[in-house]
């Protein structure tokens, strides 16, 4: 089946649920020279050994024994509470079937999210026995993952029964890598019977999408979504690398999806700009994929594609979008949209990013990342999303490779890790048919509390203090067209982003000047009142927003119109506006209405 490129940009669209930030280039990361938890030669799987993706043996006595030391101990903590968590919650036994016609993509989301939850706790469990100490804990943990591992095996099996198609493989890859990991993880303690059948769903499912994928028609590569493609392809391989020595399909699996990254995803998943053409959280993933596939690649393979490929590991994109947040993680760790990660949707924050960037802050001896990463108290955990379609819910579950990447030796620094540089301008390089990537960025320094500044097509989200202040785009507020003219100058001292607006943009210039440390200047012009929704907590003190850190936001000109408390409820919606969700957390924020005057606002924000 050909699918041309509007079609798979349209499910990447559909799939992502929500608008995000793409990011922009920084010059290539340099590997500083120290100690590193990173595999060596010496590190490499033997073979028939288990586990080995992404720790030998002998690793894993090492990981084991860190788990009261520095910060494993407190990534092994919020491990321990979800794995907790985990053995709560009752396996699949249903297989949820395609269904055709599907008008508002329910089904689509239901299998999506159905998959992305079973593969999530199948992992957590996996990992979470694999690095308990010897005891009851982890003897329970190695029970619940077994029993999720074979409910998957029994269960997604049925993905053979039909042909395979690019609407299912972004899902069906996800739960093959699923089985996979907690395969390797838990080999020592199968029986061979359950290795056996664990065995035979991955090979019979993952049989008909490597013929898939290997079909000219399926364009992988070339035409072929690339983000999809980056998930696709690292679930593969490591579907592959899993059954190294143990199915004979393995080792050509192996080189081709080797290929498709060396030769495909390496060079054009990312942009030149260093993200992803339509959304940073598609940076996120793709790093999150690449590396794992990266990192057994190395242990089975002996090859390290993180030197081989540096180049093409861009790392601007969380120096960009990661921000702190004031607001203490509430109950089920939701998250809220913008909280730490500037134009992100709920699920695409800190705590979705920073696995990632623990693993990047090792391979690439970061210290900023490092930092960064650290913004996340619940890093180890599982993410539990506000995305619930007929009763699944949308989890992440990359507690465990958090813990293997973490290396303690790559001390936390707030000095950025590119030269200093603290402003970025992302345009898409190959605008036509559609331009998504039309943003930029200016931040006063990656300290806590400070400010930052996004520009998305000519929406804002302005951070101050430790919360977004000034938010005009939402993931479920119609899109803007493309903003013209934009541009950033930066002297160090102050970082001015610029542009011009068109007709959808409701302004016809924008301005925004960014004087560090602590206060930034936006001018608008419009004859149009202004919207914006912001985080709860202010006080309004005549035209001053006033937080009780002191973090203010004053209209210098203009004049505040209106200021409802509840202005704004975001609702869940996905599947290009049709499909309503269930929002465990369904929060209001206050909307503030500026009117202009003389054809322009002024608002003044600074922080203490």
């Amino acid at each position: 089946m050909r699918l041309a490129r509007p079609a798979l940009a349209t499910l990447a669209a559909l799939l992502v649920g929500c608008t995000g930030t793409p990011t922009g280039t920084v010059p290539p990361p340099s590997r500083a020279k120290g100690p590193s938890m990173a595999a060596t030669p010496t590190d490499r799987s033997l073979p028939g050994e288990h586990p080995r993706l992404f720790f030998t043996p002998r690793e894993q006595a090492r990981l084991r024994a860190l788990r009261d030391v520095g910060g494993h101990k407190r990534i092994w903590a919020n491990i321990k509470a979800s794995a907790d968590w985990c053995l709560t919650l009752g396996v699949r036994e249903k297989w949820i079937a395609p269904i055709t016609p599907d008008p508002i993509y329910e089904n689509l989301y239901e299998r999506f999210y159905g998959m992305m939850r079973d593969m999530a706790v199948a992992e957590h469990l996996a990992f979470a026995y694999a690095l308990a100490p010897d005891g009851p804990d982890r003897d329970r943990y190695f029970d619940g993952a077994k029993r999720w591992a074979l409910a998957l095996a029994r269960v997604w099996i049925r993905e053979a029964d039909g042909a395979a198609d690019a609407s299912k493989a972004y899902a069906a890859t996800r739960v093959l890598k699923g089985m996979a990991i907690a395969y390797d993880l838990t080999y020592d303690r199968l029986t061979e019977p359950e290795r056996k059948e664990l065995r035979e769903a991955l090979v019979t499912v993952g049989r008909k999408y490597f013929d898939f994928f290997k079909d000219p028609n399926t364009h992988f590569g070339g035409e072929y979504e690339p983000h999809h493609g980056s998930v696709e392809a690292a679930s593969m391989g490591l579907v592959a690398l899993a059954l190294a020595h143990d199915a004979p399909e393995a080792d050509a699996w192996v080189d081709f999806f080797v290929e498709r990254h060396v030769n495909w995803l390496f060079p054009h998943a990312l942009t030149p700009s260093g993200t992803h053409n339509q959304t940073s959280n598609f940076w996120i993933s793709i790093m999150q994929y690449r590396m794992a596939f990266m990192d057994a690649m190395r242990r089975v393979r002996g090859r390290d594609l993180f030197s081989e490929f540096e180049k093409q590991m861009p790392l601007t994109t969380p120096m960009a979008c990661a921000v702190w947040s004031d607001s203490a993680p509430v109950e089920g760790g939701f998250a809220q949209t913008n909280q730490t990660w500037l134009v992100g949707p709920s699920y695409g924050q800190i705590d979705y990013a920073a696995p990632a960037l623990v693993g990047l802050a090792r391979e690439y001896r970061r210290g900023d990342l490092q930092h960064l990463a650290e913004w996340d108290p619940s890093l180890g955990g599982v993410q539990r999303s506000r995305y619930i379609c007929r009763g699944e819910q949308m989890l992440f579950g990359w507690g465990g490779y958090a813990y293997a990447w973490y290396d303690e030796s790559v001390a936390p620094q707030a000095t950025p890790g590119d030269g200093g540089r603290l402003s970025w301008l992302f345009e898409d390089p190959n605008p036509e048919p559609v331009i998504y990537m039309n943003e930029a960025y200016a931040r006063a320094s990656l300290e806590p509390r400070t400010l930052a500044a996004a520009v998305r097509r000519g929406a804002m989200v302005i951070h101050a203090g430790g919360r977004a202040v000034l938010n005009d785009f939402t993931p479920n507020w119609p899109p803007l067209a493309p903003v013209k003219d934009l541009a950033i100058a930066d002297d160090g001292a102050v970082a001015v982003i610029s542009c011009t607006g068109v007709a959808e943009s409701g302004f016809t210039e924008l301005k925004l000047a960014l004087r560090r440390p602590s206060t930034l200047l936006i001018e608008r012009a419009s004859g149009q009142p202004w919207r914006w929704w912001s985080f709860p907590g202010a006080r309004v003190e005549g035209q001053t927003l006033r937080w009780p850190d002191g973090t203010t936001l004053r209209v210098v000109h203009g004049q505040i119109a209106s200021h409802e408390p509840k202005g704004y409820t975001e609702d869940k919606v996905t599947g290009m506006g049709k499909l309503p969700l269930v929002d465990p957390l369904p929060t209001t924020y206050p909307v503030t209405t500026v009117a202009p005057s003389e054809g322009r606002v002024v608002v003044e924000v600074r922080v203490p």
